[in-house]
C-alpha cells in the first residue's frame, strides 16, 4: 500500500509540474543601467577588460575578454584570459582564482559609489561546492568564498567600517528586480523558520540558502564561484548567460524604459593577500570571505550585457503559420522569425517534433497541421504534391566540457601545460562512441553493473587513452570521471546516422555483435552489454535504448525503493537540453545511497542527487547538434578511424570535425534520394571524401501545396528568406546562427524555385476546413527592415517521440523484439525529461507570438 501511495504521489507530482510549465512569469520593469569598470562598447560585440592595481593586490596583468555583449539570449558566453596568476593545483582552492556572477542594477548610479546596492542584483551565493582539490598542503581552503555570508573570520573586521550593513547581519541580501529584498539575517530582518524533519510538528531556523532558494538554486544559478587559471596564466569559462524568461527575478531583456533592461557579467578576481592586512597567504592560508565583502569588491571588473527584447516580437493579430519538424532547424527558424514578421510579414510559427512524426503531420489533412514541417529525410509520392527546399546545413557532434584535471605533482611537458586547462581536444572512434551508448562501462549501470571484466570508465579504455594520452596523467578517484553520455529523448533521423556511422565502422560493428576489443596485454577484452547485443542486428535504429533495466535497491521501513537506468543515466528533453546540461556538468541523475534522514515532514525517501560537476574538474559529454554546442560555447569531439599498431598502441589515421570548411565539404558528398533534387547524408561516401565530417545533415523544409493560397505565399517568403539573408552567418536577427554552414548556392536556388512553386501551386477546388485567417501582405523583395527584437528562443523541454510513419519502419529496418519493447521506454523516458531538468513544453513552442525559453 505504501509503494503505491509512493507512485501514486509521483503520477501527482508529473501532473502538477507539466501544468506549472504552462504558467508565464510576469516581468517587471526597472530604468536600464550603465556599468563602471567595463570594456567599451565598440563597433564589435567582444569586449576585452583589463584588470587593475588596487589596495593589496595588482591585478594590472590580467586581461579577460567576453566572446559576445549584444543580441544575447539564454546562452553561453566565452570567458576567457591571460596574465593571471596560475591557480594552485596540489592544495584546495583558496588564492589566485575569478568568481563570476551576473546581475540586473545599475553599477554606477549616482548615490552608490561603492556598488553596493549593485551587488545585491548579482544571482550568486549559494555556496556551490569547492572544487576538490588535491591535498598537498595544510592550507585551508578559502571559507564562504562561494557565498553571500559576512560572517567574522579571525584576523578580519566585521563590520567593515564601510559596511552600511547591520553588525549583526549574516549576508548580502539579494534583491529582485520586482524589488522584493530577501532578509540579511539580523535580528530586524530575521531569515525565519522552516520544519524540523526530526521533530514531529517542529521548526528551525532558515539558512542563507534557503532564502535565496526562494529565487534560484543550486539546478538553476549560473553563479560560477571558482573559475581556475592554467599553469600559464590563461583560463577559459563557458559562461552561461540568463534572460528574463529564465530568471525573471533578474529581468535581463525585460521591457525597461526605452528599450530591454541592460544586464552585467560581474568578474571578482581573488589574488593571495589577506583583504585587510595586506599579507602573502599563499602558503599559509586563504583569501577568506565573500566576493562582496567590500575589500574584495573593489577589484570587480563589470561588462555590460545587451540581450535581445523578451517578449511578443511579432504582429499578435496576424495569422500564426505553423511548422513543425527536426530541432536540428530550431536555432535557425528562431533566428529568423522576427526577420520575416518585420513590416507586417508572415510570423511563422514552430513546434519540435520528431523526423517521422513531422512527415506524418504534413501530410495531414486535419485543419490544425502544419502547412510546412522540418526533416532531413524525404517524403516521396504523395498527393497532394510537396515541395522539398534545402534550408540548413548542421552536424550532429559529441560535445564535451571537460577540464585538464591532471596530475598535480607531475611536471613537464603536455601535462603541466594541460593542467587545469579547458580541453579542447578530444579524439573518438565509432566503437568508442558505440560503447558509450550501450552502457558497456561498468558506472553507466546503476549499482555499477554490467561485464566484470569491463573498465569502470571510458578514461581506463586502452584505445580512448591511445588516443587521448593526456588522460594518462588524470585523476584516479572514482568521482574523477564521466556521468555518462546524455544523449537526447525521442526518434530521430539525427540519431538514425549517428547509429548509421557507427555500424558503418567494420570494428564497432564486430564490437556491437559480440566480438571483444584488445584492452592490452594482460587484460580482458571489453565487451558490448549484453543487454544491447541484439539490438543492432537489423541495423541502425533512430533512438538512444537504456537497455539494461539493472536497478540498485535499497529498503526502508519494509518498503523497497529502485535506482534504476532512466533514474541513474536519465534522458536529456531535447538535444538543446543536452547541450545545456553539459555546459553545466550535470547528468540530472540519482544514485545510491537512498536518504532517509533528516526529510521534510511527508516527503518520501529519495536517491542521492548526482552534484554538477565543480569548475576545474568537469568531465562531460553529449550527442547535440552542432548548433546546440556553438551556443552553449562547447567544444566538439573529433571523430576518428584508428588501428593498432605493430606495438599494438591504437593510432588514429584520419579524423574528422564538425567545422565548417569540414561540413561544407560533406554537402558535396551526399547521395541523392527517391526525392528528385534532395540529397542525404551517406556514411560511405562522407568517409571515402577527405575532409568531410560524416554526420552533416541538410534540413528540408517539406510543404504542402494543398494549403491555403494566403499561407502558402507565407511560407514561400519563409523560403526565400532562408536562402537569402537567412544563409549570412551572424548573432542579429534574421541571420544563421552558429553551428550552421551556409547552403552553396546550388541548393539555395533550388529552394527559391521551390518557394516560386509554392506560390503558384494551384489551392485545391474545396479547402481543407477550418483554413487559418489571411495574413497580411508579404514584405516586398528583399530583405525586410525594421527587424524587431526577437523573441524568447525556443524551449528546452523535450522534444516529442516521433513515433515510425506508417510508411516505412523509422529506421528504415525491421527491428527485432527486444529493439521494439525498448522503443515503448522512450515514452516513459519522456516524462522523465520533465522532471529535475529544466522544464518546458512537450511541444516545443519557439514562435515569437508565445515565446518560449531554449537552452
Amino acid at each position: 500500500m505504501t509503494a503505491r501511495r509512493t507512485r501514486t504521489a509521483r503520477r501527482t507530482r508529473v501532473a502538477t509540474l507539466v501544468l506549472g510549465l504552462l504558467a508565464l512569469a510576469p516581468l517587471l520593469a526597472v530604468p536600464p543601467a550603465a556599468g563602471p569598470a567595463r570594456g567599451e562598447d565598440g563597433a564589435g560585440s567582444a569586449v576585452t577588460v583589463p584588470g587593475r592595481a588596487d589596495g593589496y593586490e595588482d591585478f594590472s596583468a590580467l586581461r579577460i575578454t567576453v566572446s559576445q555583449t549584444r543580441d544575447l539570449t539564454n546562452q553561453a558566453v566565452l570567458v576567457t584570459w591571460t596574465g593571471a596568476e596560475p591557480t594552485p593545483r596540489n592544495r584546495p582552492v583558496g588564492v589566485d582564482y575569478l568568481q563570476l556572477m551576473q546581475c540586473w542594477g545599475d553599477p554606477q548610479a549616482p548615490d552608490d559609489p561603492l556598488g553596493l546596492a549593485f551587488r545585491e542584483t548579482c544571482q550568486f551565493g549559494l555556496g556551490l561546492p569547492q572544487p576538490a582539490m588535491a591535498q598537498g598542503s595544510d592550507a585551508p581552503a578559502g571559507k564562504n568564498a562561494s557565498r553571500r555570508r559576512l560572517d567574522a573570520i579571525a584576523g578580519y573586521p566585521h563590520p567593515d567600517p564601510a559596511e552600511p550593513l547591520p553588525a549583526d547581519a549574516q549576508m548580502v541580501p539579494f534583491r529582485t528586480v520586482g524589488g522584493a529584498r530577501t532578509p540579511d539575517g539580523s535580528p530586524r530582518q530575521p531569515f525565519g523558520t522552516k520544519p524540523n524533519p526530526n521533530v514531529p510538528g517542529g521548526t528551525m531556523d532558515q539558512t542563507d540558502d534557503d532564502v535565496l532558494r526562494a529565487h534560484f538554486n543550486e539546478a538553476s544559478t549560473n553563479e560560477y564561484p571558482y573559475a581556475l587559471s592554467a599553469a600559464d596564466g590563461t583560463g577559459r569559462v563557458a559562461f552561461e548567460v540568463q534572460n528574463a524568461a529564465r530568471a525573471p527575478h533578474l529581468g535581463c531583456g525585460a521591457p525597461a524604459g526605452a528599450g530591454p533592461r541592460r544586464c552585467h557579467l560581474v568578474i571578482v578576481p581573488r589574488g593571495r593577500h589577506d583583504p585587510y592586512a595586506g599579507t602573502d597567504v599563499s602558503t599559509t592560508a586563504a583569501v577568506h570571505g565573500s566576493p562582496f565583502s567590500l575589500p574584495v569588491w573593489r577589484h570587480r571588473i563589470v561588462v555590460p550585457l545587451d540581450f535581445r527584447a523578451v517578449g511578443a516580437a511579432c504582429s499578435l493579430t496576424q495569422a500564426e503559420r505553423r511548422t513543425a519538424g527536426t530541432e536540428l532547424v530550431a536555432e535557425a527558424i528562431t533566428s529568423w522569425q522576427p526577420a520575416l514578421c518585420a513590416n507586417s510579414g508572415p510570423v511563422i510559427g514552430y513546434s519540435a517534433i520528431g523526423d517521422f512524426e513531422a512527415q506524418n503531420q504534413v501530410l495531414s489533412p486535419s485543419a490544425g497541421a502544419p502547412g510546412v514541417v522540418f526533416s532531413s529525410a524525404p517524403v516521396p509520392g504523395s498527393e497532394p504534391p510537396l515541395v522539398h527546399a534545402p534550408v540548413a546545413a548542421s552536424g550532429v557532434v559529441v560535445a564535451f566540457n571537460v577540464d585538464g584535471n591532471l596530475d598535480p605533482y607531475a611536471s613537464g611537458g603536455e601535462q603541466e601545460r594541460l593542467r587545469g586547462a579547458v580541453l579542447s581536444q578530444l579524439r573518438l572512434t565509432p566503437r568508442l562512441v558505440a560503447k558509450l551508448l550501450t552502457q558497456s562501462y561498468r558506472r553507466d549501470v546503476s549499482g555499477i553493473g554490467g561485464p566484470a571484466g569491463n573498465p569502470n570508465s571510458i578514461k581506463y579504455d586502452k584505445e580512448f587513452l591511445d588516443l587521448n594520452p593526456v588522460f594518462r596523467f588524470w585523476d584516479q578517484t572514482p568521482s574523477a570521471t564521466l556521468n555518462g553520455l546524455m544523449t537526447p529523448v525521442g526518434n530521430s533521423m539525427a540519431t538514425r546516422e549517428l547509429w548509421r556511422w557507427v555500424l558503418a565502422d567494420p570494428a564497432a560493428r564486430a564490437w556491437l555483435a559480440g566480438t571483444a576489443d584488445d584492452q592490452g596485454t594482460g587484460r580482458p577484452g571489453m565487451v558490448v552489454n549484453p543487454a544491447y547485443q541484439r539490438l543492432f542486428a537489423a541495423g541502425a535504429v533512430d533512438y538512444f535504448p537504456k537497455a539494461d533495466q539493472t536497478c540498485a535497491k535499497e529498503s526502508f521501513q519494509d518498503v523497497e525503493y529502485t535506482n534504476c537506468t532512466l533514474d541513474y543515466r536519465p534522458y536529456a528533453g531535447s538535444l538543446g537540453e543536452a547541450a545545456l546540461l553539459t555546459l553545466r556538468a550535470d547528468s540530472k541523475g540519482t544514485a545510491v545511497p537512498l536518504q532517509t534522514i533528516n526529510l521534510p515532514a511527508g516527503e518520501q525517501p529519495k536517491w542521492t542527487r548526482i552534484a554538477r560537476q565543480e569548475p576545474g574538474f568537469r568531465l562531460a559529454m553529449s550527442v547535440t547538434d552542432s548548433a546546440s554546442a556553438a551556443r552553449y560555447g562547447l567544444h566538439t569531439a573529433e571523430l576518428c578511424a584508428a588501428a593498432p599498431d605493430a606495438a599494438g598502441t591504437y593510432v588514429a589515421t584520419d579524423c574528422r570535425s564538425a567545422t565548417t570548411a569540414q561540413m561544407t565539404t560533406a554537402l558535396s558528398a551526399m547521395a541523392p534520394t527517391e526525392v528528385p533534387g534532395v540529397v542525404a547524408v551517406d556514411p560511405e561516401r562522407a568517409r571515402a571524401t577527405p575532409g568531410a565530417y560524416p554526420l552533416t545533415m541538410v534540413t528540408y523544409a517539406i510543404a504542402n501545396t494543398a494549403a491555403p493560397a494566403d499561407a502558402r505565399r507565407d511560407y514561400a517568403a519563409m523560403l526565400r528568406h532562408a536562402a537569402g539573408p537567412g544563409q549570412t552567418p551572424g548573432v542579429a536577427p534574421g541571420n544563421l546562427p552558429e553551428g550552421y554552414v551556409p547552403l552553396p548556392q546550388p541548393m539555395r536556388d533550388l529552394t527559391r524555385t521551390a518557394a516560386d512553386t509554392l506560390g503558384k501551386a494551384t489551392a485545391p477546388t474545396t479547402p481543407p476546413p477550418g483554413g487559418e485567417a489571411p495574413a497580411g501582405p508579404p514584405p516586398a523583395g528583399g530583405p525586410p527592415t525594421g527587424v524587431p527584437a526577437t523573441g524568447t528562443p525556443p524551449s528546452p523541454g523535450p522534444v516529442a517521440p516521433s513515433p515510425a510513419p506508417s510508411v516505412r519502419p523509422a529506421a528504415g529496418t525491421t527491428l527485432g523484439s527486444a529493439a521494439g519493447a525498448i522503443r515503448y521506454v522512450l515514452v516513459g523516458a519522456l516524462v522523465v525529461g520533465l522532471l529535475g531538468g529544466v522544464a518546458g513544453p512537450v511541444l516545443r513552442r519557439l514562435a515569437v507570438r508565445a515565446p518560449r525559453n531554449r537552452p
